[in-house]
């Protein structure tokens, strides 16, 4: 009879434990994206590099994650993601940062659009011009 009143006891004991007020958050978003470089001209068939450097505000972000891909015949999207979690909104104050390149290899010749989305920043619009190899 013991064990059965402990084993009823023990969750109210164990939530007692609990700090009052305590407020965990966790969600994937966006992150920034600071900066992307990339040539002005490239010739059809040509692999250019498509440099990308990424940020989050604090350190309640982690797994940052760069992506590129390519929406239609002249538009290419680059944007990033992370990881937040925070208890009681507590975060350390660094930068967290992360570095990507990606190959873009155009087959038509053309004006490409690459167009970078950011969480807080303003979004960064460059454009390539593709002209064909005669």
């Amino acid at each position: 009879m013991k064990k059965v009143i402990l084993l009823l006891l023990l969750p109210l004991f164990m939530s007692s434990c609990l700090e009052k007020g305590t407020n965990y958050t966790r969600f994937t978003g966006n992150i920034n994206i600071d900066k992307m470089t990339l040539p002005d001209t490239a010739r059809v068939g040509d692999t250019i590099q498509v440099l990308v450097k990424g940020g989050a505000p604090n350190g309640c972000w982690s797994d940052l994650e760069l992506m590129m891909a390519q929406q239609n015949d002249s538009l290419v999207l680059v944007s990033g993601l992370g990881l937040f979690e925070s208890t009681d909104g507590i975060c350390t104050q660094v930068y967290q940062t992360i570095d990507s390149s990606f190959d873009f290899r155009p087959t038509t010749p053309g004006v490409y659009q690459f167009y970078a989305y950011s969480a807080n920043l303003r979004s960064i619009i460059d454009t390539l011009v593709v002209v064909s190899d005669k």
